[in-house]
């Protein structure tokens, strides 16, 4: 006699969050900057620019534009006859960088398995989306320093290398402040954007703890400027912190389409649409099928009997390219974009405060 065929096998709990760490999401201030400017009100992406770039695949899209005339003159005499003075258009080729990421889900897998459908279903696209939202953010970061301001007018009492304004360590709690006067100093007078990574964060939360009410009011030295914080910003050799100050409604995209995804074509058991994608808040092309066939191998002994089953194909595709107002002589013409890098500190206890004994 024995109980051996009745015995409990290992305990299991209910499905939790156990597992929650090991997908998590980032910051994406890049990509945030990118999507609320291409929503602004002040936003030089129209619906006729984003209609026709989604529905430019195979023909392209192109921006008229004037170039900046640096001959023109203000005389000192009169005259009566007035001189011509034409403009100088092109044309502005928009430039599409392709991305795509997918995932396959077997729905009978589940039959047997203490992960269900949706659970996996979840876990896959996530992941996708985490990884693909970097990826985008990192093509806003590259745009903002591909564009960065080469022109500076007044850069006050700091100094700057390459296009890159310096902070020294000690004058970090000035410079968010002083990012106004500079850009104001370039004739940008609109609402400013800061992008930045965790030194920044670090400062305006020291800032923050001279509100109103210390003897010290720091709040103007950021009041009024709109924060997006990323990881994606990557501090040089030396370097605390690292930001780019935006003007509003200078940035934003243009997606485009592949032409059965316009259409929203069925056929044959796949099927073809555009969706807003969660985590990114950007329209994707996707496709999605069904094949029948063994899928013995997918999972080991837990798929070994599955010799003739479903398999469910998603993908999603995504054509985007993020633009930057235009500038046809970078080198004169100053960009509503200026990044700063704040020094670290040379000493091992940054925030100590020296003490000064006299007779």
């Amino acid at each position: 006699m024995s109980l051996i065929a009745t015995r409990l096998q290992t305990f299991r709990s209910e499905v939790s969050e156990f597992d929650k760490n090991m997908l998590r999401a980032s910051r994406y201030g890049g990509l945030d900057l990118f999507v609320s400017q291409t929503d602004s009100g002040r936003s030089f992406i129209t619906p006729d620019l984003i209609d026709k770039a989604r529905r430019s695949i195979g023909i392209g899209v192109e921006i008229p534009v004037l170039d900046y005339d640096g001959d023109v003159q203000v005389h000192n005499v009169r005259t009566c006859v007035i001189a011509d003075a034409e403009n100088t258009s092109k044309l502005y080729t928009v430039v599409f960088a392709t991305y795509q990421i997918g995932f396959t889900i077997v729905p009978t897998l589940y039959h047997n398995n203490e992960i269900g459908y949706q659970r996996d279903f979840n876990r896959k696209m996530y992941k996708r989306l985490y990884a693909l939202a970097n990826k985008l953010d990192q093509g806003c970061i590259a745009a903002l320093e591909a564009n960065k301001t080469q022109v500076y007018k007044d850069i006050l009492y700091y100094t700057k290398t390459g296009n890159v304004i310096n902070v020294p360590w000690e004058m970090r709690n000035e410079i968010l402040g002083d990012l106004l006067p500079i850009m104001y100093a370039n004739d940008y007078y609109g609402q400013k954007h800061i992008v930045g990574n965790a030194g920044i964060e670090s400062m305006i939360r020291k800032l923050a703890q001279h509100g109103f009410y210390n003897a010290v009011n720091k709040q103007l030295e950021y009041a009024g400027q709109i924060f997006h914080f990323t990881n994606n910003v990557v501090n040089e050799e030396g370097v605390f912190a690292s930001a780019f100050c935006v003007e509003d409604g200078n940035v934003g995209y243009v997606t485009r389409s592949g032409r059965e995804y316009l259409r929203g074509a069925r056929s044959n058991f796949h099927e073809f649409d555009i969706v807003n994608m969660p985590v990114l808040n950007i329209p994707m092309d996707s496709h999605y099928y069904t094949e029948v066939g063994n899928q013995s191998g997918i999972a080991g002994d837990a798929s070994a009997d599955m010799i003739c089953h479903v398999k469910e194909f998603y993908g999603f595709e995504l054509d985007i390219a993020f633009l930057v107002s235009y500038n046809s002589h970078p080198a004169l013409v100053a960009n509503p974009i200026m990044k700063l890098d704040i020094k670290a500190s040379t000493s091992d206890v940054p925030f100590a405060t020296p003490v000064t004994v006299v007779s």
